[in-house]
């Protein structure tokens, strides 16, 4: 029998099971495969960003920076041991190493400040640090550190008003005493003052000292300070009388068969073993003198107000000789002078 077409579109709509399993089979391909990549992702199988991984560029790394490279002091002796900081800064935010080493001396710690341990001879050495970011990025630097002793400061005048107006005083009365100083380094100054009688007043380069009761000569003794351990010292006599002692106004000096010998501030330089005179200014009179010499080092002879001096063979350093003039009533006068014996020549 042939069938008409109303029968025939009548089975096709009361027969949709085939379309509706094909439909279903499709919705369940989808909702495996988004499941599997659910899965994928949580189980760590397959990375998020694995879909544009290939096409992002990796970052750069940007290498550290010292900002600062600094010794604890630029005054350095031999032996010393000063801090040394290194001060660097990461873009990258990462941990820094230090790497330390030195042309000479000895490095002691680790990081970003160690100590260094001066040489003991004298010169300029370097120190060296290598700053690391663990990334391949590294920054140097170098340091220049001096290394020498220390001068001490040098009493170029000391003096009194004892000596200009007048030459002595009496008990009881007041003298103003004072020093010129200098130092090599350009180091600051402190003065201390001692007397070995009487009594003293004010500080800094000049003082007042008051004179005793006792009669005869005294001394007055600065010792000067610098700001690195450096010191010297130097004394001065002053003579406290009842009445009108010797006068005495100096020293007039010369050299004997050497031209090592040399004025220095208001003292002398002379070479070892070499041979100066020395006479004394004596303002004399009616009265009849007697003069004492001495020296700290060296030889000394004399007759009256003329001595002969030879330095000694060593050490260097000052020799004081000093001279006192008494006349019969008891009153006496007290002078000295300062030379300094050097044992290097061409350091004359």
């Amino acid at each position: 029998m042939t069938e008409t077409p109303e029968e025939s579109t009548t089975k096709q709509h009361t027969n949709p099971k085939r379309t509706d399993r094909n439909t279903d089979i499709a919705g369940c391909t989808v909702a495996a495969v988004v499941l599997v990549l659910v899965v994928s992702i949580n189980a760590g199988w397959l990375p998020v960003s694995a879909w544009d991984e290939s096409a992002r560029p990796l970052r750069e790394n940007n290498p550290p920076e010292i900002v600062s490279f600094t010794p604890s002091t630029d005054r350095i002796a031999p032996l010393d041991t000063i801090s040394i900081a290194c001060e660097a800064v990461d873009p990258d935010g990462s941990e820094l190493s230090y790497f330390w080493s030195a042309s000479d001396g000895e490095l002691v710690g680790e990081g970003s400040e160690v100590n260094w341990v001066a040489p003991p001879a004298e010169g300029l050495h370097r120190v060296f640090v290598t700053v690391d970011d663990g990334h391949g990025g590294t920054d140097e630097g170098s340091l220049a550190l001096r290394v020498r002793e220390n001068r001490p400061p040098e009493i170029l005048v000391m003096a009194s008003e004892i000596g200009q107006d007048v030459e002595w005083v009496i008990p009881g009365s007041p003298v103003r005493v004072w020093c010129e100083a200098e130092d090599a380094d350009g180091d600051a100054l402190t003065y201390e003052w001692s007397a070995s009688q009487g009594e003293m007043f004010g500080d800094g380069r000049s003082i007042i000292w008051l004179a005793p009761d006792t009669l005869g000569m005294h001394w007055i003794t600065v010792i000067v300070y610098d700001s690195h351990g450096g010191v010297t010292e130097r004394s001065i006599p002053l003579t406290v009388s009842a009445a009108e002692p010797p006068s005495i106004s100096g020293f007039q000096l010369k050299a004997i068969d050497t031209d090592m010998f040399k004025p220095h501030g208001d003292s002398w330089r002379i070479f070892k073993e070499r041979t100066c005179s020395i006479e004394a200014l004596v303002d004399e009179d009616e009265r009849t003198y007697n003069y004492h010499w001495t020296a700290d080092a060296g030889t000394i002879t004399a007759d009256g107000p003329n001595a002969v001096w030879q330095a000694p063979a060593g050490p260097k350093g000052w020799v004081t000789i000093l001279l006192e003039v008494s006349d019969p009533h008891g009153n006496v006068s007290s002078e000295s002078v300062r030379i300094y014996v050097e044992t290097c020549p061409s350091c004359m």
